[in-house]
């Protein structure tokens, strides 16, 4: 099955981190990853939320999973811990909890479920917003945040017809 990477195309609400490098918040998260040329730093336990780019997926395709990529790193204190989650109406889906002690970027996938229940719609696509939220007062980098979903083309409907003289 075909894979599609969504980047992220603004800001939306909570809007609660601080651009720690790069053109804007947007640029920063957005591939490719480029670690700490273009980030955004948490301030404290905080969310950052995202609207999503439009994409090439083909009308009529069925999704068979939405994954979000992350790679963050520590910032400040001992350690970090973040989550990543997509965003539905008014119904969410978050990851498990990602450490970064290190402070070396690490790199999480996490292939989530339609937020509210249910399959995966082409719609959906249209209105998912993406956020990544720092669990501790420890500041938290980020460097990537984008959608990877995973479809199948829609079957091809149309008839060939052929005519002979």
């Amino acid at each position: 099955m075909p894979t599609k990477t969504i980047q992220v195309a603004a800001v939306t609400t909570p809007n609660q981190w601080t651009l720690g490098a790069g053109a804007d918040k947007v640029v920063a998260v957005n591939g490719p990853d480029d670690d700490d040329v273009s980030y955004i730093v948490s301030v404290g336990a905080s969310y950052e939320q995202y609207s999503l780019a439009s994409n090439s997926i083909p009308s009529g395709s069925t999704i068979g999973s939405v994954s979000v990529f992350s790679r963050c790193k520590k910032n400040t204190g001992s350690n970090s811990a973040w989550r990543v989650a997509v965003i539905l109406g008014a119904n969410s889906t978050e990851s498990g909890t990602h450490a970064a002690s290190s402070g070396s970027y690490t790199n999480a996938t996490d292939v989530l479920l339609r937020p509210g229940g249910g399959t995966w719609a082409m719609n959906d696509l249209t209105t998912l917003q993406v956020y990544v939220r720092n669990l501790n007062t420890n500041n938290t980098r980020c460097t990537s945040l984008w959608l990877i979903v995973v479809y199948t083309p829609p079957a091809n409907t149309g008839q060939m017809l052929e005519m002979f003289n």
